[in-house]
């Protein structure tokens, strides 16, 4: 073979390479989404002077979609936050795809009780979610509160009205 077809073979091949890594790429995409969170887990107290309750909360439990937030329904959901009954509620969250890929989520709210109005922010996620952006909302429909022997405060709660949009670059 001469160089000018050896050339043409490797600039063929090497285009058929980079075009096909650009076809296995995700397109951006946008929606919004609805459905319901249902969680539990603990409360710990924080001793800060009289007459203002702060406390430090884990929850876990099940994000279950009525629409799909990219292509999924159902995401388990952890999250930690701060509760000050003077600032309101700070809170951390990470819904976990169970192929993988993690969603991250602020949340804020004046309380973590019955009726509560939560707001939120999605601040990245990762594999093909990375960048992901968006926001939420949703109020506590039901928390329950049960002190244990121990001294340990256990929580539930339901939400009602979850709702939201998201972008993936």
């Amino acid at each position: 073979m001469n160089g000018r077809v050896m050339l043409r073979i490797f600039v063929c091949g090497f285009l058929l390479l980079a075009t096909s890594s650009l076809t296995d790429s995700h397109a951006a995409e946008s929606g919004e989404f609805k459905g319901t969170l249902i969680a539990n887990g603990t409360r710990t107290s924080f001793p800060f002077g009289d007459g203002r309750q702060v406390f430090t909360f884990k929850l876990s439990g099940h994000v279950n979609l009525q629409t799909s937030l990219s292509k999924k329904k159902d995401y388990w959901s952890e999250c930690i936050g701060l509760v000050d009954s003077t600032t309101g509620l700070v809170g951390r969250c990470v819904w976990k795809d169970l192929a993988g890929p993690e969603i991250y989520l602020t949340l804020q709210s004046d309380k973590l009780q019955q009726g509560s109005q939560v707001t939120g922010t999605i601040v990245g996620g990762s594999g093909h979610l990375a960048g992901i952006s968006g926001e939420l909302s949703f109020n506590w429909s039901s928390v329950i509160t049960l002190t244990e022997s121990e001294g340990i405060v256990s929580v539930t709660g339901q939400s009602k009205n979850l709702s939201g949009s998201y972008r993936v670059p």
